[in-house]
């Protein structure tokens, strides 16, 4: 964390990011089109993935390792992007733009300054996590940038409500598949260790704590802004 591997793909990330949202601002790409590189993405992220983190199965044969599983935060976003590249616009479309704006805009972030697939350039894991995350980070701010989501105080709540349903969800799932040691949305563990705030020293239940306090905080910030403009509009 923080040698010079991880500045170098945090410098390509940011390179990365800002090159496409100038480049779709200046083409004026439409939310399809921007829509259908984050799907090529997805596909390399989850097909890199799968053809490097399948184990032998009880019986035979080979499964793809549990804990590699898109239940993570940002990994669940992929869902997302091919339902706001394919889906039929709606209600259900627009709720999902306006959580993916803000969850995969913190998310990406995180995932770029803590990389829990190493940052090892001979490593199909650092390329999984740092092309997908950099490619999720662009897309979720083109969709604020391109006015595509609101994010004022309708979003924020309906936002953070489905945020705590996936936690109740994930602690369950977690619970399941305890015996393969998954972690998803890292409600079992810290996705390091020795991380500031985000550890055990105190025990579970107060990471537990630290870890809902940190992701409302993120979440409310971000929104702020929105709120304040959208108050001052009325």
């Amino acid at each position: 964390m923080f040698e010079t591997n991880h500045f170098i793909w945090i410098g390509i990330s940011v390179a990365f990011v800002v090159f496409m949202l100038v480049f779709g601002a200046k083409k004026k790409i439409s939310l399809r089109t921007a829509g259908y590189v984050m799907c090529a993405i997805c596909v390399f992220s989850e097909t890199s993935k799968i053809m490097s983190d399948m184990i032998e199965g009880v019986k035979g044969g080979m499964v793809l390792d549990p804990r590699s599983l898109p239940f993570h935060l940002c990994s669940m976003m992929l869902f997302g992007v091919f339902f706001i590249t394919f889906g039929k616009d709606g209600k259900a479309k627009r709720l999902v733009i306006n959580f993916m704006a803000v969850v995969g805009t913190l998310g990406s972030i995180c995932a770029i300054l803590i990389p829990t697939n190493g940052t090892d350039f001979l490593s199909i894991h650092s390329y999984q996590c740092f092309v997908y995350h950099a490619g999720l980070l662009w897309f979720s701010l083109y969709l604020i940038v391109s006015k595509n989501a609101d994010l004022g105080l309708r979003s924020y709540t309906r936002n953070v409500t489905v945020l705590l349903a996936l936690v109740l969800i994930m602690l369950y799932v977690n619970s399941i598949l305890s015996a393969y040691g998954t972690n998803f949305m890292y409600l079992v563990r810290p996705p390091m260790k020795n991380l500031p705030f985000l550890n055990l020293d105190h025990g579970w239940y107060v990471y537990f704590m630290h870890i809902l306090s940190l992701g409302a905080a993120l979440i409310s910030l971000f929104h702020l802004p929105f709120i304040l403009t959208e108050r001052k509009q009325k």
